[in-house]
């Protein structure tokens, strides 16, 4: 594979297609007050699985930009009363969106077919296939996440309050894939108001989809003895808003 295919659904395989056709919905698990989040596992070949990394190497990561944002030191000297401690998210990985026709990364991205690929419509109609409410077709957020030996993304809830269109919910559509130095990295997530539910995200690949808003956080990637300067945890990430917009906050 020299290049991304135009449609998602060219990387899957017969499993995965099935998922599409009879996918878990996200308000059943909210009507059994779940936190809102599906996993595919193995639905993407092996072959399929390394090509993809190649290309993104090859054609991604040159044109990431560090996102490291560390935790203030004024968030302990600047407290005042015990037990007062408040975090903003931390992060430290690279990543690159799509949203500036100049940048580097875009025209990395139609070179390599990233970008015909993650605005297809079954990249679309795969986020869709978990939910009854429609999501908006003509534009969705995209962006690519390169995790390395130690990055990680700390604890957050994706609530945008002043966004009207997003303020009681979007989904977010992750594809993974992991390379062979990266041993592990889990997602960890709230489920009935605790921070008690993990999910390993280091297999070769995988797909999450996610209803928004609720907290979660990554733990740092750990590599294979030796192998720390050759792990990489790649992340294609779409965001779609509800069209219309939902009326209420499920949470």
């Amino acid at each position: 594979m020299d290049r991304f295919p135009s449609e998602f659904e060219a990387l899957l395989n017969r499993k995965g297609r099935r998922v599409l056709a009879d996918a878990p919905q996200l308000e059943d698990l909210i009507a059994k007050r779940r936190t809102p989040i599906v996993f595919f596992d193995d639905i993407i070949d092996r072959g399929v699985v390394d090509d993809c990394i190649r290309l993104l190497d090859d054609a991604l990561y040159p044109c990431l930009r560090r996102m490291h944002t560390p935790i203030p030191r004024e968030s302990l000297t600047g407290m005042t009363a015990n037990y007062s401690e408040a975090l903003a998210k931390t992060v430290r990985v690279r990543t690159a969106t799509f949203n500036s026709r100049a940048s580097q990364a875009l025209a990395a991205a139609r070179e390599s077919g990233l970008y015909d690929m993650m605005t297809s419509a079954s990249f679309r109609r795969f986020a869709q296939a978990v939910t009854g409410s429609h999501l908006r077709e003509d534009f969705w957020g995209r962006q690519v996440i390169c995790y390395e030996s130690g990055d990680y993304s700390g604890p957050h809830n994706d609530h945008h309050p002043e966004r009207a269109e997003a303020r009681n919910g979007f989904i977010d559509f992750h594809v993974m894939f992991s390379n062979a130095a990266v041993a592990n990295q889990l997602l960890v997530y709230e489920e009935r108001g605790f921070l008690s539910s993990a999910r390993d995200v280091s297999c070769r690949s995988a797909i999450a989809i996610y209803r928004l808003p609720f907290w979660h956080y990554t733990t740092p990637l750990v590599a294979r003895a030796g192998r720390e300067s050759e792990a990489r945890r790649w992340l294609l990430l779409g965001s779609f808003d509800y069209d219309p917009p939902l009326d209420t906050l499920a949470y």
